[in-house]
């Protein structure tokens, strides 16, 4: 209980070091900044790769994540089976069976989510995947949308999320999961279904202050009637839809066509001023920080619309502004983002599916279990909605609980190899610091760090064997609780 408090004590003391404490903290460097926001975390293979070939030539290759081996993950992988299955195949074997077995292709989907974010090198797909996902909300364990969203993960959200957004648009219009989570599937000429058409407009394209009116999702509406759902896959139903012209944010589309109406309605939402700003700022907001700057949305979206969507030249325009490059510990990691940063800065083993369990019941119990937002406009990524004093005690009790783990447990951290040859408290904290935070900590917190662990002791002298790895386990989760563990 006494060292529970002294603990507890030096965390408090950490983080009322200044009013403001990300402006009380010392800023990483630029490559240290770029892979905080670029991946769910530091690693020890992504920075060797970027101090191997520099900032612009790694940014380039995790552009085009194809051609980055992920041989090792994909081995890991492959005793997922539902992950390659059609959603045929997975009602098939899975939703007329038993409780277990109709679980297992919502469990497998939230462990790869997990596994991919956390060994992955292609980390910046991994956080574009996870942007696309949330921006294109589908609950996971809703209805249908525990069988369907494999397949939407895998051939929508996965195979566009560097591509163009057009083009990602139009294939989660056709998802399977989509159509049935929004509704879509049930939109037929003598009963329209609006759920699906003010959803694209207010959450997937112009934004709720995109320029649309109720007239113009009661018009795209009638535009989608017909778009179902046929042997668990996309079909346009032709006597199922409404054959009248149509009028849709100004624009006259004539009578007597069929599934070219959504197509139509689809380019132009695609095409239009409001979608470039509304996705220039989300994906600013994801990149730089939570309210960007009008003049920055207007820079971003205005690449957005002069490439004609172009998701990885967009994001490229983002990732080397002069606000992103500014914007360091301006942006809180939500919980699935702390929870796999730690795992990858401290080279975590996760064992088996004990190991996957232990993680997700960690995201479930902090408010992120991967793809499973109740509503359909994604999980929040500002600070206000995730940052105040029960989460900051549940993210301290992970990184204790972590430590603890030792070799054999399901999940566990190699203590001694994060320490190194450090042997003094002193030599500890300096040596753990540039490890776990590969940035430099204030004179007042080394120092508060330092006393801690040589507990009043001399902080230069060598710690018996049994101090030495519990003060190595003891400071770990404490550096991962501070404020300079908080932000990406």
């Amino acid at each position: 209980m006494q060292a529970q408090l002294a603990r507890r004590s030096l965390l408090a003391a950490l983080f009322t070091a200044a009013p403001d404490h990300t402006a009380s903290l010392p800023p990483p460097d630029a490559a240290v900044h770029l892979l905080k926001r670029t991946s769910f975390g530091m690693d020890g293979y992504a920075l060797a790769r970027l101090g191997e070939i520099g900032r612009n030539a790694f940014l380039k290759e995790q552009l085009h994540p194809a051609d980055i081996d992920d041989s090792a993950l994909e081995r890991q992988l492959e005793s997922f089976q539902t992950l390659s299955l059609s959603n045929l195949e997975i009602m098939r074997t899975y939703a007329a069976g038993d409780p277990a077995a109709q679980r297992v292709p919502q469990q497998q989907l939230r462990d790869a989510t997990v596994l991919r974010q956390c060994y992955s090198r292609r980390q910046l797909l991994e956080v574009m995947v996870e942007f696309w996902s949330n921006h294109f909300n589908i609950t996971h364990s809703d209805g249908r949308g525990r069988y369907y969203k494999t397949s939407d993960d895998r051939d929508v959200i996965r195979r566009f999320a560097l591509g163009r957004f057009g083009e990602l648009l139009q294939a989660s219009a056709r998802s399977p999961a989509m159509l049935a989570y929004l509704d879509n599937a049930s939109n037929v000429v003598d009963g329209p279904n609006e759920n699906y058409a003010r959803e694209l407009m207010e959450l997937h394209t112009l934004g709720v202050d995109g320029g649309y009116t109720e007239g113009d999702v009661k018009e795209v509406a009638r535009c989608f009637t017909g778009w179902g759902i046929r042997n668990h896959e996309y079909h346009f139903f032709a006597n199922r839809h409404d054959y009248g012209a149509k009028t849709v944010l100004g624009l006259a589309l004539p009578a007597n066509r069929g599934e070219e109406d959504g197509v139509a309605v689809l380019d132009i939402l695609a095409a239009h001023p409001s979608t470039a700003r509304f996705i220039a700022y989300k994906l600013l907001r994801r990149f730089v920080e939570d309210a960007p700057a009008a003049a920055q949305v207007d820079a971003i979206a205005a690449v957005f619309s002069q490439t004609h969507g172009d998701i990885r030249a967009t994001l490229e325009a983002v990732l080397n502004s002069e606000p992103f490059l500014a914007a360091a510990d301006r942006k809180l990691r939500r919980p699935a983002e702390y929870i796999t940063a730690c795992l990858r800065t401290c080279a975590a083993t996760i064992g088996g599916a004990q190991g996957l369990r232990i993680v997700t019941a960690a995201l479930t119990a902090q408010g992120q279990t991967p793809l499973n937002w109740p509503a359909p406009n994604g999980y929040p990524d500002v600070q206000g909605y995730w940052l105040n004093t029960a989460a900051l005690l549940l993210r301290w009790n992970f990184a204790l609980a972590l430590f603890q783990r030792r070799a054999g447990a399901a999940l566990y951290v190699d203590a001694a190899n994060l320490r190194g040859a450090a042997n003094t408290p002193a030599g500890l904290v300096d040596r753990l610091a540039e490890r776990l935070l590969h940035r430099p900590l204030t004179a007042y917190a080394r120092t508060l760090l330092v006393e801690y662990a040589a507990a009043g002791g001399d902080p230069a002298a060598v710690l018996p064997p049994v101090r030495l790895d519990s003060t190595t386990r003891e400071l770990g989760a404490l550096l991962l609780a501070s404020p300079y563990h908080q932000y990406r």
